[in-house]
């Protein structure tokens, strides 16, 4: 009898812990500096709404919308406001453990800028270089990521128009590339496979 309760209380624990992996767990315990604009209420009620089959939205803390476009074990889509998102995605590592990537996006406008950072499961921040070699950082990038395969698409542009030190517009010869990165499990980072630069 002791044993198939020490038995159960293994299996209990095995379970919650392999059910705390799921991004939309942790997405309920996300630091609140990760996304300023929404606090642990606007997160529940987010989740909350997808269990009640509802618009995953919330009013946040600028007293504007905020919508979940799409949330699953391992996939989060989140529309901040009219001119900010995020990507989540969970990685796994050669050792068997798990990463949040989360990709953030600003537009100013219409134009897109993305930057990438990388979390432990605890939302500790990890090393960016470790897992992905960003892109000029002069340029404007849009990254986006497969919910399915985790391939990241990074298109880079250069800005339209510089100032001149007088201050003047001056427009440069328009500039784009789209760099296609694989997840390597093996290596632990993303890899790039596709390199498309006119």
């Amino acid at each position: 009898m002791k044993t198939t309760s020490i038995f159960l209380c293994i299996l209990c624990f095995l379970c919650e812990t392999t059910h705390a992996q799921s991004l939309k767990d942790l997405f309920l315990k996300m630091p609140q500096e990760v996304c300023p604009i929404l606090s642990e209420y606007n997160r529940l009620e987010i989740v909350d709404n997808q269990k009640n089959n509802k618009t995953m939205q919330t009013r946040n803390l600028f007293r504007t919308f905020s919508k979940m476009e799409e949330l699953t074990d391992d996939y989060a889509h989140l529309i901040i406001s009219k001119n900010s998102e995020k990507e989540m995605k969970m990685l796994t590592k050669n050792d068997g453990t798990r990463i949040i990537m989360v990709i953030s996006t600003i537009f100013c406008d219409d134009v897109p800028d993305s930057s990438v950072a990388f979390y432990s499961t605890d939302w500790k921040p990890l090393r960016t270089l470790d897992y992905y070699t960003l892109p000029p950082i002069n340029n404007f990038r849009k990254v986006t990521v497969d919910k399915t395969t985790s391939r990241l698409t990074v298109t880079t542009t250069n800005a339209p128009f510089m100032l001149s030190t007088d201050g003047s517009n001056q427009p440069q010869k328009p500039f784009s590339a789209t760099n296609t990165f694989r997840w390597s499990t093996e290596e632990s980072r993303y890899i790039l496979e596709i390199n498309q630069t006119p």
